[in-house]
């Protein structure tokens, strides 16, 4: 699933702030922050890597760039005749900024599982939904804070949005001192919405209610699925101000500089 929150533009001195939780399987196997590869320029690529299909669920670029993917929600699972979506935010940083937009319209419906990609830097951020029936969408955000979860920006299906927008909201807004500990504390949020907000399983779904609330929360645990790792980044105009991350559930693991990765 994820979580990825962008403060875009509202902080002048950090124009671009991440903050993301990354939910998968316990089993699925992953590493924490190193070096992906090469972008634009020579620009060094750093992000958790998914050791099952190779691609990461959040990835940096030295000179500012991200990109970022989340599933969109089906109760289906993943089609394994479709290519993985994690491919998508290393396909992006390989191209300049410019190019972005650009590819991330041309991606084939039905190419990927269904998915969700938020990317760009401190000039713009996009989102782009992919969806198999449908034309990909991309839009362009315009400043603000937008938490992107398993749907569109703004869906009332996933009410950790509203959660993480009423945390993070104060913290970007303060020195990077005071908000850093703020972002961490909203990652590691275990807050459920109320009842009438989380929705019923499907008729034929082996979980219940509880587990759909387990979902709501910002850092989630059950016992085969939850945040698997965490992590929040400062971008300026052309550089990685800040980047830290937990290997881990964030309410459990401190963060730690991961600043490292691009030269790992």
């Amino acid at each position: 699933m994820c979580t990825i929150a962008v403060a875009f533009r509202v902080d002048p001195e950090r124009p671009v702030i991440l903050a993301a939780n990354r939910d998968e399987f316990y089993a699925r196997p992953a590493r924490g922050p190193g070096h992906l590869g090469i972008g634009p320029r020579g620009a060094r690529i750093a992000g958790g890597r998914d050791e099952s299909a190779g691609g990461t669920w959040l990835a940096l670029r030295a000179d500012g760039a991200f990109a970022a993917v989340t599933n969109q929600r089906s109760f289906g699972g993943r089609d394994p005749a479709r290519r993985s979506r994690g491919e998508l935010p290393l396909a992006l940083l390989a191209r300049s900024t410019d190019e972005m937009a650009a590819f991330a319209r041309a991606i084939e419906p039905g190419a990927y599982n269904d998915g969700n990609l938020i990317f760009g830097d401190a000039r713009g951020v996009w989102v782009a939904y992919l969806r198999a029936d449908l034309a990909t969408e991309t839009v362009a955000l315009p400043p603000g804070l937008h938490v992107l979860t398993n749907d569109r920006l703004g869906s009332p299906e996933f009410p950790r949005a509203d959660r993480a927008s009423e945390l993070l909201a104060p913290a970007i807004a303060r020195p990077w001192a005071d908000a850093a500990p703020m972002i961490e504390r909203a990652l590691a949020d275990h807050a459920r919405p109320p009842d009438e907000k989380i929705g019923e399983p499907p008729p034929c779904a082996p979980y219940g209610k509880d587990f759909l609330a387990a979902l709501q929360q910002l850092c989630i645990h059950t016992p085969a699925y939850g945040t698997r790792s965490s992590s929040y980044a400062a971008l300026g105009d052309d550089r990685v101000l800040a980047y830290r991350h937990a290997e881990g559930h964030p309410c459990e693991v401190s963060f730690a500089d991961a600043m490292g990765a691009f030269d790992a």
